[in-house]
């Protein structure tokens, strides 16, 4: 492993600025000092050393140990390599590979031929069930490093198929030559747009509509007013939504309306103001969760990409938090309810918690029209330590917890106050979780359980889930 830095050792004597007369015969001695010398990023390209890969970090990173630490995007353990480096920060390096020396025998070739210039995969290069391996132990070793539990808490990960998983996708959009649309995602480290006809990462139903929906926008003016599209897939039927900054020309709305009608799915134009039109409606989508239960989200709702998985963690969460009938259960950062829903079927008195008005309302509506009626849906601040205390007053024999990347500050710290027994929290960051998770351990929790969710296949995202008890006083 190449190594830029090695600090010193004893007096170097360009920092001695001369003795005083007599030193050495018990005379002060004057000394000035001079800042360590750590490498500057050119530094580091210039010298082109190899560096060899012993690890992989949480996010699929490859990591080199020793006095200098590197984390190199594309790298994989046993590999000798060549790096540029992007960002140094003294005995840390930020780099991505150039160039594979010594390959992995892990290592294997994208199955997407823009692999390396789209940013939305970042682990095509390795296999995936040996990635999910080493980013699953990465992250139990942090863990434990930070928040200390017994190594017989850590459960075996929840993954799903691949690689056709994501129900839902954003495309980016460069319509400023109307005649040459380019349709797909934003470049790795840049605001390029890779044109793509399909994508092997999405549903077939999301990935065969991409080449027509691009030949239904191309050649109208209009289309320079489109600032993404979104797509979903639901169990029923597809939901397209154009997001426009300014009135679209008819001629464009019925191109869009024309293709919707083709392609047998649901099509809405939203407006800057954040207003919704359906051009054409094939039924209300729907997306299962578990138990036979359904959520109907609004085009810009939020509902998980990978739907297999999604059953799979929601299946976990139910089973470690073992709802009952009679007790009183909180359900926070809800959603449409994902996982209220089933909660609120074991018969258990449910209080769900949102923060956007209009998906309480949704939930709400979507639960009585399923004969769910014991839930009391609330939409509340969650980041309002008043408002959350005065929430939790009430008294909670378990609660649920599913923020999002930001994490529950506020909330755990009430939590602590508040005393559940049960706590289940579901994250998509590990590193707020992980914050969290230390408010809860030294409030009087123990972690008795915890393991990785593989939402995102592919890509830096791992998602976590953790089962807090209270420990007996």
């Amino acid at each position: 492993m190449a190594i830029f830095y090695k600090p010193s050792k004893g007096k170097n004597k360009s920092n001695v600025k001369g003795r005083v007369r007599g030193a050495g015969s018990g005379e002060k001695q004057h000394i000035v000092k001079t800042k360590q010398s750590w490498p500057s990023v050119d530094d580091i390209n210039a010298a082109n050393e190899a560096v060899t890969i012993d690890g992989m970090d949480w996010q699929g990173q490859g990591v080199a140990r020793g006095e200098t630490l590197y984390f190199v995007d594309g790298a994989l353990p046993d590999e000798t390599i060549q790096i540029k480096a992007l960002s140094s920060n003294k005995q840390i390096i930020n780099a991505k590979v150039t160039k594979v020396n010594t390959p992995s025998v892990h290592r294997q070739k994208p199955f997407c031929g823009v692999a390396n210039q789209c940013g939305g995969c970042q682990l095509q290069h390795v296999e995936p069930q040996v990635a999910l391996a080493l980013r699953d132990d990465a992250l139990k070793s942090m863990f434990q490093r930070k928040l200390g539990f017994n190594e017989g808490a850590w459960q075996a990960p929840i993954s799903g198929d691949r690689p056709r998983y994501r129900r839902k996708a954003r495309l980016a959009i460069d319509a400023r030559n109307p005649d040459k649309i380019k349709l797909g995602f934003r470049e790795s480290a840049g605001k390029n747009i890779v044109d793509i006809d399909g994508c092997p990462v999405l549903v077939e139903a999301l990935s065969q509509l991409i080449a027509p929906l691009k030949s239904a926008i191309t050649g109208y003016a209009s289309a320079r007013l489109v600032g993404h599209i979104s797509l979903l897939a639901g169990e029923n039927a597809v939901q397209v939504t154009v997001k426009h900054t300014r009135s679209l020309a008819n001629d464009f709305i019925a191109s869009l309306s024309q293709f919707a009608v083709e392609q047998n799915v649901n099509m809405t134009i939203e407006d800057g103001n954040g207003d919704f039109t359906s051009l054409h409606e094939v039924a209300p989508i729907t997306c299962n969760t578990v138990d036979g239960f359904y959520l109907q989200p609004g085009p810009n709702d939020f509902v998980q990409v990978n739907a297999e998985v999604n059953t799979k963690m929601v299946a976990q969460a139910l089973s470690w938090l073992a709802p009952k009938a009679g007790e009183r259960i909180a359900d926070w950062f809800s959603g449409l309810g994902n996982f209220t829903l089933p909660i609120a079927n074991s018969g258990a008195t449910v209080r769900a918690v949102e923060g956007v008005a209009e998906m309480v309302q949704r939930a709400k509506s979507n639960a009585l029209e399923q004969g769910i009626i014991n839930v009391d849906w609330m939409q509340l601040d969650l980041a309002d330590e008043k408002s959350v205390d005065k929430a939790l007053a009430g008294g909670f024999d378990k609660v649920l917890l599913d923020p999002s990347r930001e994490g529950a500050l506020t909330v755990c710290h009430a939590l602590v106050r508040a005393i559940p027994n049960t706590i289940v929290y579901v994250s998509c960051n590990p590193n707020t979780f992980s914050r969290d998770a230390r408010i809860l351990i030294d409030g009087g929790y123990q972690m008795q359980k915890a393991g990785v969710i593989e939402m995102f296949p592919f890509t830096h995202h791992m998602e976590t889930m953790a089962l807090f008890t209270r420990q007996q006083q």
